[in-house]
């Protein structure tokens, strides 16, 4: 080999040497930075161990934050750092902070505070955030006007879905090149994230020895207020095993059984079904309800006392069980009401002696109506009575003229027979005329018998044939006084109810109204009866015009033995006899009032 060519070799040689020399300068150069960074972590571990150590015994969580954040401001080497935690309330309270800060902004910012609904501080989808002088997005700018802060990470520290507290560190705009910068790397986020991890691990230690301390205070408390219950209630209270002994009892229970203290009841009852209960088969019955149900409430009983008096309770009282399934002991509660059951006694027999009392009362009761029953019988009797008297007389009257006409009659027979002799044609035209007269006499009497025939049950009929009956019987005397009457009847009305009573009713209304115009003599005396149905109603009208009735008596019109007229002229009972038929006998009403030109009288009555 030549020179040239030896020469070229080693050049060679000396550039893959040097390109070798420059990697290891570069590779020993990565490795002082990683040595560097490994030994700031290294740092960083030891402080965050001794960190972890020293709040290791303490549960206390304001502590924790003031340790946090000295640790975040000495250690991490950020401007500020700030610990919010979650109040009762729901919102997040400054519970810690430090750094530089002026007078003004270290008033703000322990007065600040924010809720659940101020993202992206504390949320379930992020495990950090981090806010760097880049940042450009819409809830950066009134962060950082918050917090007073231009870069800064937020960490929630807890592990549930709504952290206990929230971290922030970081830096101003005008300090932050002096402090360690607030960026998104793999080196600022593994400080920031071991630290907000092992503070999030301390922290929910703490809340739970609060919580644990919170609810030993709370059993505490539930404690001493269920043995004051025990101690002073006014009910007896018991624990007792199922063979019948007391495990334990209350002042109450121990005093209504006459013993002294609970220690003595529990000592000398060692039997309390032969020793408690005064009959053992009603604490038979209730164990055996207790057997059927596992509990038994307001079991009265017999009991008895230490002196042997005795009393009444009202118990109730349930079976507890163990773990495994069998009878650990009997609990239950005990009321004494002797006195309760001692009214109920006296209430018994009051509202036996009442029973007696309301017995008799409502048999005189009884008595009493059957004697108004039969007073109202009477009374409607003697109104009938007087309505017959009053119809005898019209028919004598009615009956005076055609009985002359039939003596006329038969006078002219024997005087004819005397003087002309009777011929066929004669005797023919005298018998006819007879009859005649004898035929009309004999409707009279139908018409008598019609109104005052017996009613024995309430029966449909029209309303125009009794009307029409009434006016035929009543035509004499209405005639014999110069009385109009006008009878107007829309459709075919039906009354349901007593035929013979309702006449009555009709014969006493249109004969005082008779009478009102005898007495009063207007110039042209009438009486108008309208008849029509308004529903399940048949409505009657009967007025005249005879002036009216005085406006101090129509209130009184109604009232038995009332009347404005003579003894001679009635009794007083009319009206009221037809008030009751038409409102107590057939359910209707009947009213009176005063029109223009006289009285109406007004009959309602069922149709159906």
């Amino acid at each position: 080999m030549d020179c040239d060519q030896q020469l070229e070799k080693l050049r060679q040689e000396k550039d893959v040497l040097a390109q070798q020399v420059k990697r290891l300068i570069k590779a020993e150069g990565k490795l002082y930075d990683f040595q560097q960074e490994l030994d700031q972590q290294l740092k960083e571990y030891k402080a965050l161990y001794e960190f972890s150590r020293n709040l290791s015994g303490s549960y206390d969580v304001e502590y924790l934050s003031r340790a946090t954040v000295e640790y975040v401001i000495q250690q991490l080497e950020y401007e500020r750092a700030i610990v919010f935690r979650r109040c009762p309330s729901g919102r997040y309270a400054v519970c810690s902070f430090d750094g530089y800060y002026d007078p003004a902004e270290k008033e703000e910012i322990s007065r600040l505070s924010f809720d659940d609904a101020h993202l992206p501080l504390i949320s379930a989808d992020k495990e950090y955030v981090c806010c760097t002088a880049l940042t450009r997005e819409p809830w950066a700018s009134d962060w950082r006007s918050t917090l007073h802060l231009n870069e800064f990470y937020a960490y929630p520290l807890g592990y549930g879905t709504v952290p206990h507290a929230v971290l922030v560190a970081g830096n101003s705009a005008e300090n932050s090149p002096f402090y360690r910068k607030v960026e998104a790397t793999p080196r600022a986020l593994l400080s920031m994230g071991n630290l907000a991890g092992l503070v999030s691990s301390l922290l929910e230690n703490q809340v739970y020895f609060e919580q644990l301390m919170e609810a030993r205070e709370q059993e505490r408390l539930a404690e001493a207020r269920y043995r004051s219950i025990f101690e002073n209630a006014a009910e007896g209270i018991f624990q007792r095993t199922p063979e019948g002994r007391y495990l334990s009892a209350n002042p109450a229970l121990a005093h209504m059984l006459g013993y002294v203290s609970p220690a003595e009841l529990m000592t000398e009852v060692t039997d309390i079904r032969s020793q408690v209960y005064v009959d053992p088969l009603y604490y038979d019955e209730l164990m055996r309800q207790l057997q059927a149900s596992g509990r038994v409430d307001g079991f009265e009983t017999e009991m008895s006392r230490k002196d042997g008096s005795t009393m009444w309770v009202s118990m109730s009282i349930r079976i507890v069980r163990g773990s495994d399934g069998k009878i650990a002991f009997l609990e239950g509660m005990v009321e004494e009401i002797t006195k309760r059951k001692e009214a109920e006694d006296a209430l018994r027999d009051s509202e036996r002696a009442y029973r007696e009392l309301s017995e008799a009362l409502e048999q005189r009761v009884i008595e009493a109506v059957d004697e108004l029953r039969q007073k109202d019988k009477m009374l409607i009797m003697q109104g009938r009575q007087a309505v017959l008297g009053e119809m005898l007389s019209n028919i004598a009257h009615q009956w005076r003229q055609p009985l002359n006409m039939l003596a006329l009659l038969a006078q002219d027979l024997q005087l004819t027979n005397r003087t002309q002799g009777l011929t066929a044609e004669h005797i023919d035209g005298n018998i006819g005329r007879t009859m005649e007269i004898i035929e009309k006499m004999s409707r009279t009497i139908d018409d008598f018998r019609y109104f005052f025939r017996p009613d024995q049950r309430i029966q449909k009929f029209r309303a125009r044939e009794p009307m029409e009956k009434a006016l035929s019987l009543l035509e004499g005397s209405f005639g014999m006084h110069g009385i109009h009457s006008e009878l107007s009847v829309s459709g075919e009305p039906v009354i349901s109810g007593y035929l013979s009573e309702f006449v009555q009713v009709l014969l006493n209304i249109l004969m005082n109204a008779r009478d009102a115009l005898v007495a009063k003599a207007p110039a042209a005396p009438l009486i108008s009866i309208s008849m029509f149905s308004e529903g399940d109603r048949t409505v009657v009208t009967i007025s005249d015009n005879a002036g009216g009735i005085p406006d101090e008596i129509i209130g009184r019109i109604f009232e038995p033995y009332f009347t404005t007229k003579g003894p001679e002229q009635g009794t007083g009972i009319g009206l009221f006899m037809c008030k009751t038929i038409i409102e107590k006998s057939m359910k209707g009403l009947l009213t009176a009032r005063n029109t223009g030109t006289g009285a109406e009288f007004r009959i309602e009555v069922s149709n159906s």
